[in-house]
């Protein structure tokens, strides 16, 4: 027997292993599980109820806000309106100079990224709800090619856009001099049931690529629970 030659018995093992090993890949990839499964962001509670005579504890986590404002179109928009839907929000205005450019562009190219897929949204609050109107949230939409139905840029009472960057995405917020303003750079990444699931740097290019796989990621989690 040379010496590169195997005994027929070690043959028959390495093909059961590549058997085996191709098996388990087949199931895996006919599954679909995440790869990983992402974290609940923000507060959370315990809730005790009683079921079948027995008390049993459950983890409630923080949700989103509902809310009341109006789009690019000058169409009322609210929290029902993404139900079922997976979507990234942030905060902007259309006359900052700086941060908001960087990262308004970087969030196009994640929009394109799901451009065919209904169940991804992209919701762009303004926290200069004065200055930004419809016809001007419309003008800057377009300027980002935004999609129709797909990312939404919303104005409205600067109160109740304050109080959901506070209460929902926890953004920090100024209230010096008298006057509130919000400063957050970060995206949230929001799941089917209202809970945020990410938080992202908005100027970071390598934290929007990272954000565009964990978009993905929670797609696959949400179509294992349904």
């Amino acid at each position: 027997m040379s010496a590169s030659s195997k005994p027929p018995i070690l043959n028959l093992v390495l093909l059961a292993l590549a058997i085996s090993a191709l098996s388990v890949a087949l199931i895996a990839y006919k599954s679909k599980k995440p790869l990983r499964t992402l974290p609940y962001l923000g507060s959370s509670t315990l809730d005790s109820s009683l079921v079948n005579g027995k008390y049993q504890v459950d983890t409630v986590y923080h949700k989103v806000l509902d809310f009341k404002l109006t789009d690019q179109f000058g169409q009322t928009v609210t929290l029902d309106t993404f139900k079922n839907k997976v979507f990234v929000a942030n905060f902007f205005f259309a006359q900052c100079p700086g941060i908001c450019k960087r990262m308004n562009s970087l969030l196009e190219t994640a929009t394109k990224k799901f451009k065919d897929n209904p169940s991804i949204k992209f919701v762009s609050y303004t926290v200069d709800p004065l200055r930004d109107s419809v016809p001007v949230l419309l003008y800057y939409a377009k300027m980002h090619d935004a999609v129709p139905y797909q990312w939404y840029f919303l104005t409205g009472d600067k109160d109740e856009i304050y109080r959901l960057a506070r209460k929902s995405y926890y953004a920090a917020v100024d209230d010096s001099a008298g006057v509130s303003f919000v400063h957050t750079q970060n995206m949230a990444l929001v799941d089917m049931k209202g809970h945020i699931r990410g938080i992202y740097s908005g100027t970071d290019s390598t934290e929007i690529n990272k954000m565009i796989v964990d978009i993905n990621l929670l797609l696959q989690e949400e179509n294992q629970t349904r």
